[in-house]
């Protein structure tokens, strides 16, 4: 048994009889009677416990766990202090941030007292207790269970904040940290819930006095290459610190009592010409938009000689075009460009082939660009095969109403992914009738693509059985939800496009008639793009095109693509929460 979890049961017996006995303890948690001395000592010098002859007693009260809290504050408290008033610098007033529950972002948020009109999300309840004492301060729990100690909040991170929050900040700490692991806690309960946390900032800060380095523990929480700066402290042998600089993709802070010193990113490596790379991002208001920077974000983290440069598009043609000034101005080597208009996208061409600038094109083609992304007519007919298999076998082949959500603005993907959809539907069913095709222009967005759908359900029959197809998974989702909103949920079946986490948590939620969505999978796009824009920046030959590998996803095969556990917390929870 961990130690963390002997000492819960320790703690349990002493509350309910007043007195525990070394043998007795040995037995109960089948370890040796030296092992339980060691753990009595430790909780002994945390004040958790009186340490008597041949066993222990409770403390006066009934406060361990706040003891035990204040214990672990205490310890290396210079340390954390630096680290934490260092940290606090970040945070301006207004801001969103994400606090954990250690004894390090404890002193980070007493520095954070004279802050106004913050927005914190916080797995700590004393952090919480401390931070709401503001009124101009809104202060949300990250989960909902209660840790046995008492002190934090576990499990799978409210549904709510995946799609509704966004900060500025996520400051951790942790129990060990190495170069090759990353963040790691001793508790198990804590750490999925942490690596959720990660994911709700724009910046992760990582707060690890020395005493951590080089350690190893039970859970890894981040890799290095999710930590956007460390902050640390002057206890930190040199031979750490180099050894750190040398594989590090962040900036490193190390504070003193009258100092801080921040050494860049690979500071300490070979001098490289460093290419500065662009992105330009569809949007961040789509999960699979925001998975592709943040795979861009962390490849880049691993190549030392790459300045990854980022703005959103917003799906506004002229904040686009602003961008591609921005970049042109900001002298970028090679641009990477996510376009969905496609008139924006030949005027955004012509700034950067007047700059000399190569550009690479995801998804979406450009002209004059490379592309990398979706093989869109494969990718669509992979979809509407399964959708006709669907209503062959559970509808005996009736489709009244092929149900096309189009986006003309796109140009020729849409045509490509609709094409291929309605051609592998047809290639089970049959050549579908004029009268059995309905187009309607429709937004990608789940909740303006619900919008648009809802206004045209009262003129559909409601014995009609509709199938839907569109551009990507939110738009076909919202749909689904403008049905379920008119409860007609159950004459409908829908197909996507990316399964993204969003159509992934769609396929857990029972019953549901979403069936399934190609694969396109952006969380690995990062790596490739980059791989393919040194290519282009050495000189070296490259295809016109590279076409994602794609698998349709199903109920049966969900699990084997995307085991993640932020997939699993995501959940029907989620979904329910988004489509509704």
């Amino acid at each position: 048994m961990e130690v963390q979890k002997r000492w819960q049961v320790i703690l349990s017996l002493l509350k309910e009889r007043g007195e525990v006995g070394v043998d007795d303890l040995a037995a109960r948690l089948d370890v040796s009677a030296n092992t339980v001395r060691n753990d009595l000592n430790a909780m002994a010098a945390e004040s958790l416990l009186i340490r008597v002859r041949g066993g222990a007693v409770a403390v006066e009260g009934n406060d361990q766990a706040g003891r035990a809290f204040a214990a672990r504050a205490k310890e290396k408290q210079r340390e954390k202090e630096l680290i934490a008033r260092h940290a606090a610098g970040f945070v301006e007033n207004g801001d969103a941030i994400v606090l954990d529950a250690s004894s390090t972002v404890y002193h980070l948020a007493t520095f954070l007292q004279d802050r106004q009109d913050l927005t914190i999300v916080t797995s700590g309840l004393e952090i919480a207790t401390l931070l709401a004492q503001n009124p101009s301060n809104k202060v949300i729990l990250a989960a909902d269970v209660v840790s046995s100690d008492g002190l934090a909040v576990i499990g799978p991170l409210n549904p709510g904040l995946l799609h509704h929050f966004s900060a500025s900040w996520c400051f951790v700490s942790c129990s060990a940290f190495s170069w090759d692991q990353g963040l790691m806690v001793l508790d198990i309960d804590e750490g999925p819930l942490k690596t959720q946390m990660l994911t709700l900032a724009e910046q992760v800060v990582a707060l690890v006095d020395h005493t951590k380095f080089g350690k190893t523990d039970t859970y890894r929480f981040a890799d290095m290459n999710q930590i956007d700066h460390l902050i640390t402290e002057d206890g930190v042998e040199p031979e750490q610190l180099q050894a750190l600089r040398k594989v590090a993709g962040f900036p490193i802070t190390m504070v003193g009592t009258d100092s801080a010193e921040t050494y860049d990113a690979g500071q300490a490596r070979l001098k490289k010409h460093v290419f500065r790379i662009g992105f330009g991002n569809l949007t961040e208001r789509m999960i699979f938009t925001q998975q592709v920077r943040r795979s861009l974000e962390r490849a880049a983290a691993n190549f030392d000689n790459i300045e990854l440069l980022i703005r959103d598009n917003d799906l506004d043609r002229q904040k686009a075009l602003d961008n591609a000034d921005w970049f042109v101005a900001n002298e970028v080597d090679l641009m990477i460009e996510f376009q969905i208009d496609a008139q924006a996208g030949n005027i955004i061409m012509d700034k950067f082939n007047w700059a000399g600038i190569p550009v690479i094109a995801v998804d979406i083609p450009l002209p004059g660009a490379t592309f990398y992304g979706a093989d869109n007519y494969r990718a669509g007919y992979l979809a509407g095969e399964a959708l006709g298999c669907w209503i062959r076998d559970h509808w005996e082949g009736r489709l009244d109403i092929l149900l096309k959500l189009e986006m003309p603005e796109v140009g020729p993907v849409t045509s490509a992914r609709l094409l291929g959809q309605q051609v592998g539907l047809e290639s089970t069913l049959g050549f579908l009738a004029s009268n059995q095709l309905l187009s309607l222009e429709c937004p990608g967005v789940l909740d303006a693509a619900a919008e648009t759908v809802a206004n045209i359900i009262p003129s559909l029959p409601k014995d009609a059985r509709i199938g839907v197809i569109g551009i990507n998974d939110e738009a076909v989702l919202g749909a689904l939800t403008a049905f379920d909103r008119a409860d007609r949920l159950g004459q409908v079946v829908a197909v996507g496009q990316n399964a993204d986490r969003l159509g992934q948590a769609a396929l857990r939620r029972p019953n549901y008639p979403f069936i399934g969505s190609t694969r396109f999978g952006p969380e690995h796009y990062g790596e490739e793009l980059l791989i393919l824009a040194t290519k282009i920046l050495k000189g070296e030959a490259v295809p016109p095109a590279v076409y994602n590998q794609h698998v349709f996803i199903t109920r049966e095969n969900v699990d084997e693509y995307y085991p993640l556990p932020e997939d699993a917390a995501f959940g029907e929870a989620t979904v329910a929460s988004a489509l509704t």
